[in-house]
């Protein structure tokens, strides 16, 4: 009798520990969003502000952009800006890990330096040959993922990944897909990304 009792307590233990382990295991996998912005932005200082965490379109002030760290990259035209360096208090940053397959790209590189916002000329409203410009910010790197090119003039996407780095220190990669909507007009940017929420670099 001690025998059976002393065996189906160690039966119940056994399935004890094993329902605990796994109840321990956290859900690390992440998931791709494809988004389109909302509407097309104009020359100057029109900027579309994005948070990566949340997967939507922020409100912010341009007066006080560098100061809001709801946000992670913003975009006017075929420029990005990532909260970071000149653009923002944030430690946002890119990495161009070149023209490889998405799904191919794992992890930011160990020894990967990424470049932050700089000043960086950006097309202003008004006419005339050059066209206007006036100084902003944006990241260098990600700036030239819509290449330019004509007559007539079209943007393309480049195919480069790159990894961002948030406001907050979190990563995700990116690429841009598109910079017209499905009628043809320009300045819709489509770009796909994949953010990892646990602070590691690994997707």
């Amino acid at each position: 009798m001690k025998e059976t009792i002393l065996k189906w307590t160690l039966v119940f233990m056994t399935i004890a520990v094993v329902s605990c382990d796994k109840t321990e295991i956290e859900d690390t996998s992440v998931t791709s969003e494809t988004i389109s912005l909302s509407r097309a932005t104009e020359k100057g200082d029109d900027w579309i502000y994005f948070s990566l965490a949340t997967g939507k379109e922020v409100i912010v002030n341009e007066e006080e952009h560098q100061a809001n760290m709801s946000w992670d990259l913003a975009f006017n035209r075929y420029n990005i800006r990532t909260n970071g360096g000149k653009s923002g208090k944030g430690k946002g940053g890119a990495y161009d890990m070149g023209k490889v397959g998405y799904n191919s790209v794992k992890s930011l590189p160990s020894d990967a330096k990424l470049v932050i916002d700089t000043e960086y000329e950006i097309s202003d409203n008004g006419v005339g040959f050059p066209p206007p410009v006036k100084k902003s910010t944006a990241n260098p790197l990600l700036s030239v993922a819509l290449e330019f090119s004509g007559p007539p003039p079209a943007y393309t996407p480049n195919e480069h990944i790159y990894i961002i780095k948030t406001a907050d220190g979190k990563f995700a990669k990116f690429i841009c897909n598109s910079f017209y909507n499905a009628e043809g007009k320009s300045g819709y940017v489509t770009f796909e990304y994949t953010y990892q929420p646990d602070g590691t670099s690994i997707f």
